[in-house]
């Protein structure tokens, strides 16, 4: 009996004891917080990434309808100057489209930019596909331009 008595004593001087439980409550929350701050870091990155690549499609697409002769070459070269802060390792493709209607002298100017964002965190769980290769991005811009035909 007397040792059950010695086992309650402890146990009820363990429990109003609060030392280290600031200690603990860190431990076990720190980690959560650390992820959140980390989880919103990589979702910035990737705003931030899709953010350069649209504008970069949209600087080509306007540079192609202001430039009617504008080669294919120039427009993908001003879409890659435009990849600001971006790895040009990871650029996957720059295609331009700009079919010229011959009856009306029209021309409707596509410019699509891939890329593969590869993120910070070993996130390859979470991706779709293999996990490996990262996110492909694309960025889209699409204008419409007619020529003036000469003599109307």
């Amino acid at each position: 009996m007397a040792k059950l008595n010695h086992i309650t004593k402890l146990t009820a001087s363990l429990l109003r004891n609060s030392a280290g439980s600031t200690a603990t409550e860190f431990a076990l929350t720190f980690p959560i917080y650390l992820a959140t701050i980390l989880f919103l870091v990589e979702v910035g990155r990737i705003a931030f990434t899709q953010g350069v690549i649209i504008h970069a499609a949209q600087e080509a697409g306007r540079y192609a309808l202001v430039h009617y002769d504008a080669t294919e070459t120039e427009v993908q070269a001003l879409a890659q100057a435009n990849l600001l802060g971006l790895d040009p390792d990871n650029l996957t493709a720059i295609i331009v489209t700009a079919p010229t209607d011959p009856t009306d002298q029209t021309k409707l100017v596509s410019v699509e930019v891939q890329y593969r964002y590869t993120p910070i965190l070993p996130l390859g769980a979470l991706l779709p596909g293999d996990g490996l290769s990262g996110i492909s991005l694309r960025g889209i811009s699409r204008g419409f331009i007619t020529e003036e035909i000469p003599g109307c």
